[in-house]
């Protein structure tokens, strides 16, 4: 069966004010309709360039997931992506696995490098070195995880028999999910990831990445199939009111549900992809955002199989 993951509007990025509020109906109305996990994503300090409007008011994506967790039982909750240089390993360790015991274990660890070099220099975090880092803090947070005494030997971070308690409810740790889709992130997903999530990609420029995946696995020794969770825009011309322009080409998940259903199936025949993590755009309201939930999942799902 098809998964569908949903994220919620912990950021301003769908065109209205997030809010607490907001964040927290959707995410409760998710799990209600069944969709398979709620991910929020991750920016602290923008600047003034257009790609960082959406992100000027966005929530702290484990601050808000915990919030999340305690009003839903069941549905698990993730980062998609959180930006790993941004903070401490070993604080992050910390407080994903205090997250996870709280929720029941039910926490997915997205990550990913980012792409905002004021971002970085506005925390003091070295951009040339995200890549380095997050492979790093990658191998911190799984020492963190396991049995104490904790003993690491970096190049950012060094420590010796230590104690980090507690330690996560899911065992050996949370599952990571790796984003990004240039080479190295697509190396550091074959080592480290259980799940390949990349950002809204054509058809053909997927399946030739998920070919370089596979490779990478195999350089390394990895048999099991890294599995591809693909985000992929939604926008429901009738309840949006956003249609395309005559003579023009429909985009990718715009249109009626049936032509979202389609486009779906595209991705499952030609590229195998079995997850999906859909993004509501172009919607105006948080009531519209509700109408394209319920529109998804009692339309377009059926149709998906």
């Amino acid at each position: 069966m098809v998964q569908f993951s949903f994220r919620p509007p912990n950021a301003d990025y769908l065109g209205f004010e997030a809010t607490t509020e907001g964040i927290i109906q959707t995410a409760c109305k998710a799990e209600a309709l069944g969709f398979d996990a709620i991910f929020v994503n991750d920016h602290i300090i923008v600047d003034g360039s257009p790609r960082s409007d959406a992100w000027a008011n966005t929530y702290d994506p484990l601050i808000a997931l915990s919030f999340i967790a305690a009003h839903t039982s069941r549905i698990p909750i993730g980062t998609s992506v959180l930006i790993m240089p941004y903070r401490n390993p070993i604080v992050t360790a910390k407080m994903l696995a205090t997250l996870d015991q709280m929720s029941g274990g039910r926490v997915i660890a997205g990550i990913g490098v980012g792409w905002s070099e004021a971002e970085y220099n506005a925390l003091g975090v070295p951009f040339h070195e995200r890549g380095a880092r997050t492979n790093e803090y990658l191998q911190i947070w799984k020492a963190c995880w396991g049995p104490d005494d904790v003993s690491f030997d970096g190049k950012f971070f060094s420590f010796d028999h230590m104690r980090i308690n507690p330690k996560p409810l899911q065992q050996p740790h949370p599952p990571i999910w790796a984003g990004g889709s240039s080479p190295a992130a697509l190396r550091r997903a074959a080592e480290y990831a259980r799940v390949w999530q990349p950002t809204p990609t054509p058809l053909a420029d997927l399946v030739e990445r998920q070919t370089y995946l596979r490779e990478a696995c195999g350089k390394i020794g990895r048999e099991d199939i890294l599995v591809t969770r693909m985000s992929f825009r939604v926008n429901f011309s009738a309840i949006t009111g956003n249609t395309t322009p005559a003579g023009s080409e429909r985009p990718t998940g715009q249109g009626t549900p049936a032509q979202v259903a389609e486009d779906i199936r595209r991705y499952r025949q030609e590229a195998g992809v079995e997850a999906f993590q859909i993004n509501f755009n172009g919607c105006h309201s948080l009531d519209q955002l509700f109408t394209s939930m319920d529109c998804f999942m009692q339309e377009v799902k059926p149709l998906v199989g």
